[in-house]
């Protein structure tokens, strides 16, 4: 069993960071992605996308009512109830066909749709400049402070 201090009910309420990093072994697991683009070039993406984000269910409403529509053609006896009965099966025959329209444009519109990986990729697309981490081994956490880190990050950008 290793010696490292491990954190207790009655220990852990007042632990600042620097405690965590002097007493307990902290490990990081932050790799990331960071896109930075401009605020035009977000707009037209979006705008070019916005239409065809989120359609790949569009299918599953108009699919849902046509099944209803069609039980009830095949599981009703029609009756006269303020028109006549063959008015009401037409009705519901005419409903079924339009809403099969739907289902088809949905269908349609659904094989065209695009995820949210496209507009991602579209985002990274035109990059001029790709940056890598400059360290390939894990940096070992020391006493920094959060504001002593980001006076070294200013410090080095100059």
């Amino acid at each position: 069993m290793s010696s490292e201090k491990k954190p207790t009910q009655a220990n852990t309420s007042h632990i600042s960071p620097v405690d965590l990093v002097d007493k307990y072994k902290v490990h990081k697991n932050t790799d990331q992605d960071y896109i930075i683009t401009t605020e035009d070039k977000a707009r037209l993406c979006l705008a070019k996308y916005s239409s065809r984000l989120g359609k790949r269910r569009s299918w599953i409403a108009p699919l849902g009512i046509l099944i209803a529509i069609i039980l009830a053609i095949v599981t009703t006896t029609f009756k006269d109830f303020g028109l006549e009965a063959e008015v009401w099966k037409a009705l519901f025959i005419i409903s079924a066909i339009i809403v099969f329209g739907w289902l088809l444009y949905a269908v349609k519109e659904s094989w065209h749709s695009v995820n949210e990986d496209v507009v991602i990729d579209e985002l990274k697309q035109d990059s001029t400049e790709t940056i890598t981490p400059q360290h390939d081994t894990p940096v070992k956490p020391s006493k920094m402070t959060l504001r002593s880190l980001f006076e070294a990050r200013m410090k080095n950008n100059k």
